[in-house]
């Protein structure tokens, strides 16, 4: 839990200031009952006007101090925590950025979402009641304790049985709520999870007729929810009847008892008011602290959550170099991958380079791991064996910032963002001029922006799956990079418009180096090598004429797109 209360360093001062604030209100409160007793005992049975007076005005003095501290302790309170859970959001949201595919396989992403919101929201409302309620209650109850010995009574007895009774009270609630908590949190993560699955899966839910089949299944969830929460409240409500109930019966066994000892005049009145009002804050006291008691599982469950996210050891971690070599070249060799509980490699002792002014393509079928091959270059993944080099420096060596500003990915599902047509490009370029993201589009062939301030829907839903790919060409190529890698993203565009694309992008491979993934043998034909990837491995490589002729995976190939190739030629 370290991680998740450091932010909480930087509010030292202001809790200190409500530490202070807090024993203000503590002493203010605990001197009204004496004053009530002085009021009852030498006032008011002794006709003392001038008495009245004096401590009435004490007593308005302190009532106001107690209040003042209150509005004050509430607002500091507020305070601490909004900018705790702003800055521990912060810190979840900018380790989640850190993480590798790795680490995003441990952890769903409805799952991420509902650590990043509703339990940090659950701390900071927690956090937000034991601010206050940890300091003031033990020092209310104590200090309440030690007053009403003072008054010398003989019913000292009965705060002993109402504290039995609000203990097993507490306790018998606690063991009953503790396990629903974190049901709780889970049922949200599913939650999340068929939320998300459903809105982005609405065209094919509706493609085949599968709504009632969707409803049903979050209903099923949705009431799991409704169940567990009910459950909670149910018990939360009792609470509060029962210790009102405690309360009552209390102060009618101190009236009771007080009232035959007053009687023979061993106790004066003022005394059993004053003993009341104590005995009242320190079943108040006990009634704080178990406020505390039961939300603190709840809280330390989301905390545990949270610090699991924070306290994920990250398995791409930075180098020390933070300048890539001019004229750069990226060199494959012997690298060999396999996915974290995978008992098969998915690459096998690939070798190949990436050179300054030369256009590379990975061909092969589905699941031969071509995408597999981009996402290690930035490293997006880490191999297994073998090793990437960069000018013969092992590319784990330098930083990970200043070797992904060298490298830019298209990647074979085009991702847009809200926003606008501009808000989107920059996020290949911050420096990127008008003139910069319009040359983008041109090379694009986004002849359909209308405007570099058109509107970008979520997950540019306002836009084709071909206008969408060229977006995201566009953005690929907006800056200035040592490697372009283009993940089959031609795949949604027509033949016309990816020969046009094409031509555009051959001028970027002067002073850079390409990498073209694709399955389709127009994209890369033109390639000075291409890589044959078949199952993992690499089968042959050579120009597209050299392959026909010696790989009979590639003329497969060939000959199953033969059509397209020629409209294409």
């Amino acid at each position: 839990m370290k991680e998740v209360i450091k932010p909480l360093k930087k509010s030292i001062l202001p809790m200190i200031v409500m530490m202070l604030l807090i024993l203000v209100e503590v002493y203010c409160d605990l001197t009204l009952p004496t004053y009530t007793a002085s009021i009852v005992n030498n006032g008011i049975q002794k006709t003392n006007i001038n008495l009245i007076y004096h401590t009435g005005t004490l007593m308005m003095i302190m009532v106001t101090i107690s209040v003042l501290a209150t509005l004050v302790i509430a607002y500091l309170s507020s305070k601490i925590t909004s900018s705790y859970a702003r800055r521990l959001r912060e810190t979840v949201f900018k380790k989640v950025l850190r993480f590798s595919n790795h680490e995003f396989n441990e952890y769903s992403k409805a799952s991420l979402i509902t650590r990043s919101t509703n339990d940090i929201s659950q701390i900071q409302n927690v956090m937000g009641i034991m601010f206050r309620n940890i300091i003031y209650a033990p020092i209310l109850g104590i200090g309440s304790i030690i007053k009403a010995f003072e008054l010398g009574t003989d019913l000292s007895w009965i705060i002993l049985v109402v504290f039995i009774a609000v203990a097993a009270l507490l306790v018998i609630v606690i063991s009953h709520v503790l396990p629903l908590f974190q049901k709780i949190q889970e049922t949200m993560d599913r939650i999340n999870s068929v939320t998300r699955e459903v809105l982005l899966g609405i065209p094919v839910i509706k493609a085949f007729v599968r709504q009632d089949y969707e409803i049903k299944r979050f209903e099923k969830i949705n009431s799991e929810f409704k169940t567990n929460n009910l459950s909670v409240y149910r018990v939360m409500l009792l609470l509060l009847p029962l210790m009102t109930l405690i309360m009552n019966f209390m102060i009618v066994l101190i009236l009771y008892f007080g009232s035959y000892t007053a009687l023979n005049g061993t106790l004066l009145t003022g005394d059993i008011i004053a003993f009341i009002q104590y005995a009242t804050q320190i079943v108040t006291a006990f009634i704080m602290l178990g406020g505390i008691i039961l939300n603190l599982p709840r809280m330390l469950i989301s905390g545990r959550r949270v610090d699991n996210v924070l306290n994920s050891k990250l398995t791409i971690t930075d180098g020390t170099i933070d300048k890539l070599p001019s004229n750069a070249e990226i060199e494959f060799k012997n690298v060999s991958f396999k996915y974290p509980g995978s008992e098969k490699n998915t690459l096998e002792n690939i070798n190949f380079k990436l050179e300054q002014g030369k256009t590379t393509a990975i061909i092969g079928g589905t699941g031969s791991g071509k995408t597999t091959i981009l996402q290690l270059i930035p490293r997006l993944q880490d191999v297994t064996s073998g090793e990437i080099l960069v000018n013969n420096t092992n590319i784990k060596e330098y930083k990970l910032e200043t070797l992904r500003e060298k490298i830019s990915l298209a990647p074979q599902k085009a991702l847009l963002f809200t926003g606008t047509v501009k808000t989107n490009l920059i996020k290949g370029n911050n420096n990127a001029t008008m003139d910069d993201m319009n040359h983008a589009l041109d090379i694009a062939q986004a002849d359909f922006v209308g405007s570099l301030d058109d509107p970008v829907s979520q997950n540019g839903s306002n836009y084709s799956g071909g206008q969408k790919q060229r977006l995201s060409i566009a953005r690929a190529i907006i800056g200035k990079h040592d490697f372009y890698l283009f993940d089959d993203c031609f795949s949604a565009l027509d033949m016309q418009t990816e020969s046009r694309l094409k031509k555009q992008l051959h001028k970027l491979k002067n002073e850079s180096s390409i990498l073209l993934v694709s399955q389709r043998i127009s994209t890369i034909i033109d390639a000075d090598e291409i890589i044959v990837l078949d199952n993992g491995k690499i089968i042959d490589r050579g120009t597209h004429e050299q392959l026909r002729r010696s790989c009979k995976v590639y003329e497969e190939i060939v000959q199953s797109q033969l059509d397209t190739l020629e409209a294409a030629l």
